[in-house]
């Protein structure tokens, strides 16, 4: 995007495309760093940055002074310190966690801006605009504005204090603006595809069968306890476990706020409250009884349920709270706060982690492999570690041959004419990675084999390229 190809042509992105979100974001950050494994650890901790700050203010809502400090405290308390085993799906994870900012933007405007006539003009094109870069949105916004302002159009026609429906006028053009923004979505879609833009692979959807159930159910636990800072089971030394056990506070504080607003969920004057709760339900259960739950990486894709509990937690514990004397709330909020703070001030002291596959890409590049094919895992991590200088170029085999794996990439990587590999990583490590057989029968026996820690360096004299299935 950054040398010219904004559309992306040629490329394959993954399921979703995170185009008007997080992409824009980390190209204005590599035009300011430079290409490297860092921009991801920037746009990591600045979507979380924003999440948090976007929780306390749509916690806060209209609400003012004490109240609302109260509020936008526990929002922001409880996404204040994730636990470090969360942090691949909260920070480095570009996955679903970051769609979170634009969705709560949104509802901080809807809160905010009342009924207005443009409220919901402008709330159809910015829902369209997120729901293109991640199809969640779907879940957790536009579904659940759909509904509950439907709901509220039936209230006003058949309720007690029934009114003539061209009264209801703002709250069915908000059903409309919802709705709408899905075939603008798909139409932009449609319009970059014919411009030659990237493509997207659709979505792998189906219902779990009734032997996964079992398993969904306790990855979505497990998974829910990550998110909240509360996975206890995970914790690595006994000082997490203390993290974990106080991280149930907030929990605490969520199911209470969950449980309050579900009470309240046919209350006519309530909008915000009932959108969050909603699209916590629907993004759980689509995870429980969908095929998407394969392991805890798997939490990313309810992910946005953290920051739409939180500001829940807020809205319904800030003003029961600030009903205390304020000697009474100051402990209540200031301890768990400051015990949160300090884990977060430990957690960022910890010694950084070795970048993964750094040794792999040492080796490589004393070794002068300059360009050939790995796993899905290597492939762009290598390749971004060394700023391109040795590159490799993501494979997958199907189970017979080798073929270019297509998933955040650029078709122009296997064209033969352009490009030149040599080499072929195999690991036993890394998501997608070649087996050595299938390797084989697509490319022949190699000229040279290396063995190197975890990996298997098989090289040829000729390029891979022209022989890729």
């Amino acid at each position: 995007m950054l040398h010219g190809n904004p559309l992306l042509r040629g490329w394959w992105v993954t399921d979703f495309s995170i185009y008007t979100t997080e992409l824009l974001q980390y190209a204005l950050i590599e035009s300011v760093r430079g290409l490297s494994a860092d921009v991801m650890h920037v746009g990591g901790a600045m979507t979380y940055t924003l999440l948090v700050v976007f929780a306390a203010f749509l916690a806060r809502g209209r609400a003012r002074g004490r109240e609302g400090l109260i509020r936008a405290a526990v929002a922001g308390g409880v996404m204040l310190a994730p636990q470090l085993v969360a942090s691949g799906t909260l920070i480095l994870s570009p996955d679903h966690t970051g769609t979170g900012v634009p969705v709560l933007a949104v509802l901080l405007f809807i809160d905010l801006a009342g009924t207005r006539w443009y409220v919901p003009v402008i709330t159809g094109l910015a829902l369209a605009w997120v729901s293109f870069a991640d199809p969640i949105t779907l879940f957790v916004a536009v579904i659940p504005l759909a509904l509950v302002y439907a709901l509220r159009a039936m209230q006003g026609v058949v309720g007690p204090n029934r009114t003539a429906l061209r009264a209801r006028r703002f709250e069915l053009s908000m059903v409309v603006a919802a709705l709408v923004s899905i075939p603008l979505e798909i139409a932009a879609g449609r319009i970059i595809q014919k411009a030659g833009g990237f493509q997207v692979h659709g979505l792998h959807t189906a219902l779990a069968s009734t032997g996964m159930l079992a398993g969904n159910l306790r990855l979505t636990v497990l998974g829910l306890l990550e998110l909240f800072g509360a996975d206890f089971f995970d914790a690595k030394s006994g000082l997490g476990v203390v993290f974990a056990v106080l991280h149930l506070v907030g929990l605490l504080a969520v199911i209470c706020g969950f449980i309050v607003a579900l009470r309240r969920f046919f209350r006519s004057d309530a909008i915000i409250e009932p959108v969050l709760v909603t699209g916590i339900v629907i993004d759980v259960a689509a995870y429980l009884v969908g095929v998407q739950a394969v392991n805890l990486l798997s939490t990313r894709e309810i992910a946005p349920v953290l920051p739409l509990a939180a500001v829940l937690a807020g809205r319904i514990a800030g003003p029961w709270l600030a009903s205390f004397r304020t000697a009474r709330v100051v402990p209540l909020l200031a301890v768990p706060l400051a015990c949160y703070a300090a884990m977060l001030g430990y957690n960022a002291a910890q010694p950084a982690a070795a970048p993964g596959y750094a040794n792999l890409a040492v080796w490589l590049s004393s070794h002068h492999f300059t360009y050939g094919l790995s796993g899905y895992s290597q492939a762009n991590i290598v390749t971004a570690q060394t700023g391109g200088k040795v590159s490799l170029r993501p494979a997958v085999d199907d189970g017979r041959f080798v073929e270019g794996r297509l998933w955040n990439s650029s078709s122009s990587w296997f064209d033969p004419a352009q490009h030149s590999a040599d080499f072929l990583v195999l690991s036993s490590v890394g998501s997608y990675q070649v087996s050595d057989r299938n390797a084989v029968a697509t490319f022949g026996r190699p000229a040279q084999t290396y063995h190197y820690d975890d990996y298997t360096i098989l090289v040829w004299h000729e390029n891979l390229l022209a022989r890729l299935r």
